[in-house]
């Protein structure tokens, strides 16, 4: 169905898939084109494909959820196939417009002349096939126009929206990269009853009137929007009583908020993601603040490197949390991840106080990641101290320049940490240095992991490295069916502990 056709265009001889085919030709109406595509098939091939075809035969329901399975352009293409499957594509319930194409070369170049001309070809693709589309329900709209994306076609991106929600949409993508102004979308949005899954990112104004409600809406995202003002996220926020998944990243921009108050009492699941494009070392950061108030959260993701004040309230109990960044938390946060079953840290001056104050009981698996200069052996050691139920230690070390001129401290414990002894049956190292204070560590937890079942290094592969793998085998292990695992692989090797 969809192999590659060959045409001419004058001398020139070019291959391309019949997606490209149906884009091309679409703006010139549907029984045109079907009409010119009908020409363009000897007789043999028409009747070659009579006889052997036997898709066209299945149900139209069938045949619908065939073309879900293949990208929206290719679906839309098989109008051109005959006449039985002319409006087929029509009732397909997704439409992917995702710009894929906007880096293409080759046919669609030479046929435009550039990539400007594709885009603004491809604005009129999403409007037409929009315009033609009959399914009653549409399980999800995905559009993303990119950056060179013209702003000047006589296009209405509000109405495509519109015409989505007009049809119980469940799931909304949009990204809108274009180089105009921030853009707001229609009122109707913010009232859909049917939608459970929406998406915003970059160039999108969030303007939220006062009676937004979404009673369905389970996951948010909010990529790099701007904001009208703190009022249209809170109404934002208070419109979805049932959001289950909130994920929001900010960059060095005004997004009009400084007070960013997630208040969602059933959230379990949040990422915040801000990331300051001006050094932390240059002032000027900070002033605002980031509230969470969600007794429900489960999961928590945050990289903030603002210098934001974040408090907590309402001491929901975390199982899952990964923290980076050089935010200001306040008591009550850091309290909460003394609940958390899976911990990952960027270490930092900041973290290390938490190890020494936070007692963390329920604490399964911890990964460490080390990308900073930072003497970070002593207050790992407090980390395993306060940490007596811990079973996967994962240290991931990033390529520090100078790393072999850094001062580091080792200084053996008075006693040995209790997970140690009792519980830990997995450590990994990613890009392990072989430094003596390293060494001595590694030493140290072989010596004292009684219940030990793998030991994992990744070292890059060099003849250096092939040194520090013999100095690490030669290590007493005291668990004796503990096994030793090397990998030379860019990609660290870790294979999480399965909770029970």
């Amino acid at each position: 169905m969809f192999e590659p056709l060959s045409l001419f265009v004058g001398s020139i001889h070019v291959r391309f898939h019949v997606g490209d085919v149906i884009l091309i030709l679409l703006e010139q109406g549907i029984p045109v084109l079907l009409e010119q595509v009908s020409r363009r098939f000897p007789k043999k091939i028409t009747k070659r494909i009579e006889v052997e075809d036997k898709i066209s035969g299945l149900p139209d329901d069938l045949l619908v959820q065939i073309l879900l399975l293949v990208p929206t352009k290719d679906a839309v293409a098989t109008m051109i196939l005959s006449k039985r499957w002319r409006y087929i594509w029509t009732m397909v319930p997704k439409l992917d417009y995702l710009n894929d194409g906007i880096h293409k070369v080759g046919f669609l170049d030479f046929l435009f002349g550039d990539r400007d001309s594709y885009q603004r070809w491809f604005l009129r693709f999403i409007d037409e096939s929009l315009r033609v589309h009959k399914a009653p329900v549409l399980e999800k709209l995905a559009i993303g126009l990119g950056p060179r994306c013209p702003v000047d076609v006589n296009v209405d991106v509000g109405k495509w929206i519109e015409k989505a929600v007009n049809r119980k949409v469940r799931e909304i993508e949009f990204i809108l990269r274009w180089s105009a102004e921030h853009t707001s979308l229609p009122k109707i949005l913010y009232t859909c009853d049917t939608l459970v899954f929406l998406s915003l990112s970059e160039k999108i104004l969030v303007d939220v009137p006062s009676l937004a409600c979404l009673p369905s809406l389970e996951d948010l995202e909010l990529h790099s929007v701007v904001y009208k003002d703190e009022d249209s996220l809170a109404r934002l926020l208070s419109s979805c009583p049932n959001l289950n998944y909130l994920s929001v990243e900010r960059r060095d921009l005004q997004d009009n908020v400084k007070l960013f108050n997630i208040k969602a009492p059933l959230l379990e699941s949040l990422s915040y993601d801000y990331v300051e494009l001006r050094s932390h070392n240059e002032g000027n950061i900070g002033g605002g603040t980031l509230v969470i108030d969600c007794p429900a959260l489960k999961e928590i993701s945050i990289a903030d490197y603002s210098g934001d004040s974040c408090f907590v309230e309402n001491n929901p109990h975390l199982d899952k949390a990964f923290i980076s960044g050089f935010c200001n938390p306040d008591d009550k946060f850091v309290a909460c991840l003394s609940s958390v079953i899976d911990l990952e840290l960027v270490l930092n001056f900041a973290t290390f106080a938490w190890f020494n104050t936070v007692n963390f009981y329920q604490l399964l698996e911890c990964k460490i990641k080390i990308v900073d200069e930072v003497d970070w052996l002593e207050p790992l050691m407090f980390l395993l101290q306060n940490s007596p139920n811990l079973k996967v230690l994962s240290i991931y070390k990033t390529f520090i320049r100078n790393a072999e001129e850094l001062p580091l401290s080792w200084n053996q414990p008075s006693s040995v940490p209790e997970c140690l002894a009792t519980h830990l049956e997995i450590f990994e190292w990613n890009e392990y240095g072989g430094r003596n204070e390293e060494k001595e560590l590694v030493r140290y937890i072989f010596a004292n992991s009684n219940f030990l079942k793998r030991a994992g290094f990744s070292l890059k592969s060099t003849s250096k490295n092939k040194k520090k793998m013999i100095e690490l085998e030669s290590m007493s292990r005291i668990s004796s069916s503990s096994q030793l695992i090397f990998s030379t692989q860019l990609e660290y090797l870790c294979v999480l502990y399965e909770k029970k």
